[in-house]
């Protein structure tokens, strides 16, 4: 079975592993610290320390802006991509040029259309076309 990582996921794996990688700097530092001047190594470890504390806090406050997707926005971005292959395959000759007079707003005109359209199910009507078969308007 192939799983495949969401966005949302890398975003945190991707700040997770830069919260370790600037840790072991830190720590490293810390290591090194023997060949500091003795005056200077209470310095270091105070350093130390406020650098960790900082780069936990930006951490924590990036992992915590990563938004998770809702599932309708998924829904529609799938839809969308449907939608944009299908009106691809229709303005673009076997080449893969657009069609003679056609443009790619063309093509993303056609995509939302298709979209609006596939969104009405069988029974349904878009209050638009409702609106106006009434003659109701705003």
């Amino acid at each position: 079975m192939i799983y495949l990582v969401t966005t949302e996921e890398q975003a945190i794996a991707a700040i997770n592993a830069a919260e370790a990688m600037a840790i072991s700097n830190v720590q490293l530092i810390r290591q090194l610290k023997g060949l500091i001047p003795a005056p200077f190594s209470q310095l270091t470890d105070l350093a130390v320390q406020t650098n960790t504390a900082g780069i936990q806090a930006v951490a924590s406050t990036e992992r915590a802006a990563v938004r998770t997707v809702s599932k309708a926005a998924r829904k529609s971005r799938k839809e969308l991509s449907n939608a944009l292959r299908m009106a691809n395959q229709k303005l673009r000759t076997k080449s893969g040029t657009l069609r003679k007079g056609k443009t790619q707003a063309d093509v993303m005109r056609m995509a939302h259309k298709m979209v609006k359209k596939n969104g009405t199910k069988k029974g349904m009507v878009r209050k638009t076309a409702r609106r106006a078969y009434e003659g109701r308007r705003r």
